[in-house]
C-alpha cells in the first residue's frame, strides 16, 4: 500500500477524528482488529500529508508532515531498488526449475543465516500497521542508498577499541562473536554503525579518541541490514550486531540505552537456563558493550540462527511470509499454503506453533514482542517445525510472576507493572501484528476463511493450560491496540485504542 493508504488505514483502525463513524473508503476491505486493506485503491497519487489533513480537518503538525514525507520518499526509493532484487530471485527460481520461491528456498538448507538474511529484503513496506514504516529522519538519499534494507553492498561496521577501559560490558567478550573472530583485537571492542560513528560518536565523544582512551580501528566487519535496519547480519560469518543508530525509524530514534545493552545477555541467559521443552527457540543476545551514560555508544551481539534451525530446515523471517513473492506474485505464505494443499491447515499449524509457547511464557510473566519483525519460523518443506523469537529489548516482564530467579533493575525498560501489560504486549504483537497479517494475505491470495481461522484459534487458546484471566483477555470482545498514528500527533505519549477482536467473535 502507499503511505497515503497506510494513513487512511491507521486512522480507521484508531478511529482518529471519529473516522469509523463514517463509511469505509471505497474498495477497502476490513479485516481482523479493524485493519483495512487498501491494496485495490489508486496508488498513483501518494499524498500522505494531504490525506491526514483531510481526515483531521486541519493542518498536520510540522513534525508529522516531515515524517510522512520521509516515509513517502523512502518507500518510493525502496520499491525501485527492491525490483532489481526481485528480478534476481525470480531468475534463480526460473533457472532452478522451481515454481515458487518457497520451493526454491526449501533447498537452501546449508546456510540458514544467509537464507534468512536474503529473505529479509522482501519486506519492502516495513511495519504493515505504521504509516511511518519507511521514515528515516536524519538520513539523506545517499545514506538511504548506502545503509537501508535494499543496499546492494554490505555495510562496513566499524570497531572501536577500549584501551582505556572506559566501556562497560555484559555477557561474553564481543571479540569471541563469530562475526569478529579472526581479527587481531588486543583490546575489548565496541562495534559501531559507520553512519553513527561519523554523525554521532566522533562529534560527541572526540575527546575520548583524542586522549587515546578509545581508538578507532582500521578493521571493519561486513554486514547486511535486516528489517530492523540497526540490526545487521554477518556477511562472511553468521550472527547479528544490534547497533545504536541515531535516526528516527517509524516513531523512535534508534539509539540503544545502556540498560538494554546490559539486560540482553542477562535475560537471554536466564531464559535459556530456565529451559523450554515446547520447541520454541529464542535467539540469544550474548554480548553487550556501552559507554556509561550514553545511548549513542552502545551495541549488542546476537548469536547465529544456525543454532536454532533443525537439520534439513530453513529459517524464514515472518516479515517475508507476509511479503509478495517475486516468483508468483502472491505472498510467500500463500506459496507455502498452496504447496501444502490446505491453506487453513497450514496456517493453523503455523499459529499453534507460536501460540502455545508464547502464551505459556506470558502466563509466567514474560511477554515477548512476537510481531512479524521479531519472529522467524524453521520450515522443513511446508512444515513449520520450530518457532523462533529474536530481540528481547521490547519484552515486558512482570518479575513477581516469573517462576525462576530474575533480578531486574527497577528502571529496566522491560519491567511490567502487572500482568495486564504482559498480556497486552503479547496480544498486540502476536495476534494483531503477526497472525492478522498472515491471515489477511492468505484470504487475499487463496480465499482463506479467516473467520474460521480465528474461531479455531480461539478454541485452541481456550483449551491451553492458562489462567482464566489470560483466556478472558485474549478472547475479550475488544483488545487494546497501539494507536501508532495518534501517537505521532502527540509525541511522547503512549496511546492505545480498542479494536474489535475476531477471536471473541469466533469463540465457540
Amino acid at each position: 500500500m502507499s503511505v497515503s493508504a497506510h494513513v487512511t488505514a491507521a486512522a480507521w483502525r484508531e478511529n482518529l477524528a471519529d473516522r469509523r463513524d463514517r463509511p469505509a473508503p471505497e474498495d477497502a476491505r476490513e479485516g481482523a482488529f479493524n485493519q483495512l486493506d487498501l491494496t485495490g485503491t489508486d496508488q498513483t497519487a501518494d499524498d500522505p500529508v494531504g490525506t491526514l489533513e483531510a481526515i483531521l480537518g486541519e493542518p498536520a503538525p510540522a513534525h508529522l508532515a516531515a515524517e510522512l514525507d520521509s516515509a513517502r520518499t523512502g518507500l518510493a526509493l525502496a520499491t525501485d531498488r527492491a525490483a532489481a532484487r526481485a528480478r534476481h530471485l525470480a531468475g534463480l527460481a526460473h533457472r532452478s526449475g522451481d515454481a515458487s520461491l518457497a520451493r526454491l528456498i526449501a533447498r537452501c538448507t546449508r546456510d540458514p543465516d544467509t537464507t534468512a538474511r536474503r529473505l529479509e529484503t522482501l519486506a519492502t513496506e516495513g511495519h504493515q500497521l505504521h504509516p511511518c514504516a519507511r521514515t528515516r529522519l536524519g538520513w539523506t538519499r545517499t545514506d538511504l542508498e548506502r545503509y537501508d534494507l535494499e543496499t546492494p553492498r554490505p555495510v562496513r561496521v566499524r570497531l572501536i577499541a577500549d584501551p582505556g577501559g572506559v566501556l562497560a560490558r555484559s555477557g561474553t567478550d564481543l571479540r569471541d562473536h563469530p562475526m569478529l573472530v579472526g581479527l587481531d583485537l588486543p583490546h575489548p571492542v565496541l562495534p559501531a554503525h559507520p553512519w553513527q560513528l561519523e554523525h554521532r560518536i566522533l562529534p560527541a565523544y572526540g575527546d575520548l579518541f583524542a586522549t587515546g582512551r578509545l581508538r578507532l580501528l582500521e578493521a571493519t566487519v561486513p554486514a547486511w541490514p535486516t528489517a530492523a535496519i540497526r540490526t545487521l547480519a554477518g556477511h562472511t560469518a553468521p550472527g547479528f550486531l544490534k547497533l545504536a543508530l541515531g535516526i528516527q525509524i517509524t516513531s523512535t530514534r534508534r539509539d540503544i540505552s545502556p540498560a538494554t545493552a546490559a539486560l540482553g545477555p542477562y535475560l537471554s541467559a536466564a531464559l535459556r537456563a530456565a529451559g523450554d521443552d515446547s520447541g520454541h527457540r529464542i535467539v540469544a543476545d550474548i554480548a553487550g558493550a556501552w559507554l556509561p551514560g550514553s545511548r549513542e555508544l552502545t551495541a549488542l551481539a546476537r548469536e547465529p540462527l544456525a543454532a536454532h534451525t533443525p537439520s534439513g530446515a530453513v529459517c524464514v523471517p515472518a516479515t517475508a511470509l507476509a511479503a509478495t513473492s517475486p516468483v508468483t506474485g502472491v505472498s510467500l505464505a500463500a506459496e507455502y499454503a498452496d504447496w501444502h494443499g490446505d491453506a487453513a491447515a497450514w496456517l493453523r499449524a503455523y499459529a499453534i506453533a507460536f501460540t502455545g509457547p508464547v502464551l505459556a511464557k506470558a502466563r509466567d510473566g514474560i511477554g515477548l514482542e512476537a510481531h512479524l519483525q521479531n519472529s522467524l519460523v524453521a520450515m522443513r518443506g511446508t512444515e513449520p517445525v520450530a518457532p523462533v523469537t529474536r530481540d528481547l529489548g521490547g519484552a515486558r516482564i512482570h518479575v513477581p510472576s516469573v517462576p525462576f530467579a530474575l533480578d531486574l533493575p527497577p528502571d529496566s525498560p522491560v519491567n511490567a507493572a502487572g500482568l495486564d501489560q504482559v498480556r497486552s504486549k503479547v496480544a498486540y504483537t502476536l495476534f494483531q501484528n503477526h497472525f492478522a497479517a498472515l491471515a489477511a494475505v492468505l484470504e487475499r491470495d487463496l480465499g482463506l476463511d479467516t473467520a474460521a481461522f480465528w474461531a479455531d484459534l480461539a478454541d485452541h487458546i481456550a483449551g491451553l493450560d492458562l489462567p482464566a484471566a489470560d483466556v478472558d483477555a485474549y478472547l475479550a470482545p475488544r483488545q487494546p491496540t497501539k494507536a501508532l498514528l495518534t501517537m505521532r500527533l502527540h509525541p511522547g505519549k503512549e496511546i492505545e485504542t480498542l479494536v474489535d477482536n475476531p477471536l471473541a467473535r469466533g469463540r465457540r
